[in-house]
């Protein structure tokens, strides 16, 4: 195999690696500091045949966080102004993936200015 060529392979295999490290490191912290908040789902966007994407919205240190995460069409989660938990990186708040499985229950109105630790509820199983 010619220098270019091995070249060529390893740019490739980058290409796949780069993304997927960067992906995994943002669930590792934001699991190891993981916060809990209430979001709001305000629409959906189709990104490809194969993807649609949900849009929400949450409150963390009285700043509004906008964020977007790939809709679960089997969650059945609202597509707009559905209530759901948002598990989000304590440090970085924009780290954020929208629980839609997990709906708040309407006795919760607000969260704390910086989340909770845990959720504050037991999910129902169906």
């Amino acid at each position: 195999m010619t220098k270019y060529g091995k070249i060529a392979i390893v740019s490739i295999v980058l290409l796949f690696l780069i993304p997927l490290s960067y992906q995994g490191r943002k669930k590792y912290f934001r699991d190891k500091r993981a916060h809990y908040a209430i979001g709001i789902t305000t629409g959906t966007y189709a990104a490809s045949r194969a993807s649609t994407n949900i849009y929400f919205n949450f409150i963390s240190r009285n700043k509004k966080i906008e964020c977007e995460d790939i809709y679960d069409h089997s969650s059945g989660a609202k597509r707009k102004n559905g209530r759901y938990f948002v598990r989000f990186d304590s440090l970085h708040p924009s780290n954020a993936v929208l629980l839609q499985d997990f709906p708040v229950p309407d006795s919760i109105k607000i969260a704390p200015p910086n989340g909770w630790k845990e959720i504050p509820v037991k999910r129902k199983d169906n």
